[in-house]
């Protein structure tokens, strides 16, 4: 059988020593944000559902991170699969001053609005002031995420997966230490609970961005940054985004729709609210392997399209998908076997434990079609074909879980599994939406 011959396995293997750092270095991004959410968990349950809602909101600034990063990892992969560095050090280059021009407004909507943004989120004004102290600092360091991000896309395009990952270790120890110290109030520093969160998070970014800037101007990866002239390069840049446009959609609307169904959930209380943001915690550890695996099929089709072997493109994503299925599965079975232990790492026994038990076993059941969806989704971006993705997100989201969410929870009366229970069934009619475009091929002629 195919599965089993060895030049499959040669190639699970490639797939596989690019996939795992990218699935560490994505875990150790994550736990950045869930390190605050379990130290703040020994404080009290608003600090939680505060964190989580903070974190939420700067999550919704990935969606224009992710946009950059898409355009970043089509046009860096295929320049890599040409053997063109300097092409793919100008992509790089031009990714990074996208970012910055970005990143600005963003930050100082953050600082400047966080009252009002937190708000509907919120359900009880000490809830709101926490959540408001926790945005206004991480906002902050939202321009040297977009460095992280668009530093982490091009690396990984060019097949160097493994500095990511050594820097992440760097940030989570510096994030870890300095939560310890504010967070607690700990070696003669003051207790600052939420803000200090913040603090740690912000400074751990801030050393992430300046050591990959510090390594691109060093010349010491596989792509680096050099001085060009015009140093704004306008068609390059539109390029970037042209590419990235449909995924930075995908991203926002699904931010979007994650922050609507937040709202949703706040009518059920203090305990829901903060079981839901230990719920979308875990999601986001669940993603990984996923999302690392869509990585690795993200860059190699688009270096093999780069070098002009699509069928080559075809057997990375369909092998890369075939691994995401079995890891995915295999995560899904463990969370809900032991939701009722990671619910516990989170927070101490009562509601808002009991009701995260019961997000993470129905998520878990959904967990195999989220890697089916996640790897194909990379493969195809990585093709340049960034619609598809999109268009799956937005039925899914819109047209499925939000009104089937409402349904269930409100007019049928099944309340927080109500809602909840929409997520599962989203999740395999997307990946029914990303196979049927996969399958048909057209993706292979995409053009960047």
């Amino acid at each position: 059988m195919r599965f089993f011959s060895g030049e499959a396995r040669r190639l699970r293997r490639t797939i596989l020593d690019l996939a795992w750092p990218v699935i560490i270095a994505n875990f150790l991004q994550v736990l950045a944000t869930t390190i605050d959410l379990v130290m703040v968990g020994r404080v009290g349950v608003p600090e939680i559902a505060a964190v989580g809602i903070g974190g939420n909101l700067v999550f919704f600034t990935f969606t224009v991170m992710i946009g950059i990063t898409a355009g970043t990892i089509a046009l860096v992969s295929r320049a890599t699969g040409a053997k063109n560095p300097r092409e793919a050090d100008h992509f790089l280059l031009q990714s990074l001053v996208t970012g910055a021009l970005l990143s600005i407004p963003l930050l100082l909507i953050g600082i400047l609005f966080a009252q009002y943004i937190v708000a509907p989120f919120s359900p009880t004004e000490n809830i709101r002031n926490l959540s408001a102290d926790y945005v206004g600092i991480l906002f902050l360091s939202v321009p040297f995420l977009f460095v992280i991000f668009i530093a982490n896309a091009a690396l990984r395009a060019a097949g160097d997966t493994k500095t990511p990952l050594k820097i992440g270790i760097i940030e989570n120890i510096l994030n870890f230490a300095i939560n310890y110290t504010l967070i607690f109030g700990n070696f003669g520093f003051p207790a600052l609970g939420v803000r200090g969160a913040a603090i740690g998070t912000s400074i751990s970014y801030f050393v992430g961005a300046m050591l990959f800037l510090g390594l691109f101007a060093d010349h010491r990866l596989k792509v680096g940054i050099r001085w060009e002239r015009p140093f704004v390069n306008w068609p390059t840049i539109r390029r970037v985004l042209r590419i990235g446009l449909p995924a930075a959609t995908e991203q926002f609307a699904f931010q979007i729709g994650l922050l609507v169904w937040i709202v949703m959930v706040v009518s059920f209380g203090e305990a829901a609210v903060a079981a839901h943001q230990i719920g979308l915690r875990v999601q986001s550890f669940a993603f990984m392997p996923g999302l690392g695996l869509s990585i690795a099929s993200s860059a190699l089709v688009g270096q093999n399209l780069g070098a002009n072997r699509p069928e080559e493109a075809d057997r990375s994503a369909r092998e890369a998908t075939k691994l995401s299925i079995l890891v995915m599965g295999a995560i899904g079975a463990f969370t809900f076997v032991f939701a009722p232990w990671i619910a516990l790492a989170f927070a101490e026994p009562g509601p808002a434990v009991d009701l995260s038990i019961l997000f993470i076993r129905l998520h878990s059941t959904s967990i195999p079609a989220v890697g089916l969806f996640f790897t194909l989704s990379g493969s195809l971006r990585g093709a340049g074909d960034t619609k598809w993705p999109l268009y799956a997100s937005l039925v899914g989201t819109y047209i499925l879980r939000l009104p089937l969410s409402l349904i269930l929870g409100y007019t049928l009366g099944l309340g927080l599994f109500g809602v909840w229970l929409a997520l599962p069934i989203e999740y395999y009619f997307r990946s029914v939406i990303i196979v049927q475009r996969f399958s048909g091929g057209a993706w292979k002629a995409t053009t960047v």
